[in-house]
């Protein structure tokens, strides 16, 4: 437990004083114009493909919204929206099923062609 803490506290200090900026950058996706910058619009459209918002996740600075797909008991796909209409995204180590190994970055990667089509391909921006 105490690991977990130590992790938690170190992450929320990187991120409050403007950390973690390289890694979300390494995992930007795309732009979206202006009128996809709806929180509403984003969950909604997203619902309906198995996306669903992540009351577990960091919120980093200008986040609007953040949704995660599971992709089996192990994995999922992490999104985040931010208000300047960058979308970043990357595949990763689901946090419920394995919380340390998430919080380390254990199988954190980009997402692949395919991934980022098929969320281009959701949101109507081709």
């Amino acid at each position: 437990m105490w690991r977990y803490k130590l992790i938690k506290a170190t992450r929320r200090l990187r991120i409050l004083l403007g950390g973690y900026k390289g890694m979300e950058e390494k995992h930007k996706l795309f732009q979206l114009p202006n009128e996809y910058l709806d929180a509403k619009f984003i969950g909604y459209t997203l619902s309906g493909h198995r996306y669903y918002y992540d009351v577990a996740s960091t919120t980093y600075k200008r986040q609007i919204y953040t949704v995660r797909k599971l992709i089996d008991l192990d994995h999922q796909i992490h999104l985040r929206f931010y208000s300047d209409g960058w979308v970043s995204g990357h595949y990763e180590l689901r946090p419920d099923a394995h919380l340390l190994e998430h919080l380390d970055g254990v199988e954190l990667r980009d997402l692949n062609d395919g991934e980022r089509k098929e969320i281009r391909r959701i949101l109507a921006y081709l």
